[in-house]
C-alpha cells in the first residue's frame, strides 16, 4: 500500500456532550486494507481513530454488524465489527484496542 494519503493527526477537541467513547479519538487520513471475514478486500481510507476503533470510508459499504480485519501499511492487522454504516462511511470497534505504541505508530504512518 502506498502512503498517499496523509497523515496529519488531530485531537479532535469538539465531540458531542452525548458521545460515550472515552479513548482520545484522532483525526487522520491513512489507506488501509479492510477484508471481510470471508476474505474479501476492499481498500479504505481511515479517517478517524482511537485505540479503540475508528471510522473507515469505502467504496462498498459493509453494513452493522459485520465483522472485518483492518490491516495498516505498517502491516498490523486487528478484528474489528461494524458498529454502524452511512453510506460509504463505517465506525468500527477492534476487538482487541490498540496499545498505546500501537496507535503513535499508526498515526505516525
Amino acid at each position: 500500500m502506498s502512503s498517499a494519503l496523509s497523515a496529519q493527526p488531530a485531537l479532535l477537541e469538539s465531540a458531542p456532550q452525548s458521545d460515550r467513547r472515552i479513548a482520545a479519538r484522532y483525526e487522520i487520513s491513512i489507506a488501509v486494507l479492510v477484508s471481510t471475514v470471508d476474505g474479501v478486500p476492499l481498500s479504505s481510507e481511515v479517517t478517524n481513530i482511537s485505540a479503540s476503533g475508528f471510522r473507515a470510508h469505502s467504496a462498498m459499504a459493509l453494513k452493522k454488524g459485520s465483522k472485518v480485519i483492518v490491516r495498516f501499511e505498517n502491516g498490523m492487522r486487528r478484528r474489528a465489527h461494524v458498529m454502524w454504516q452511512i453510506g460509504e462511511d463505517i465506525g468500527c470497534r477492534l476487538l482487541r484496542p490498540l496499545t498505546a505504541d500501537e496507535l503513535a505508530e499508526v498515526l505516525a504512518e
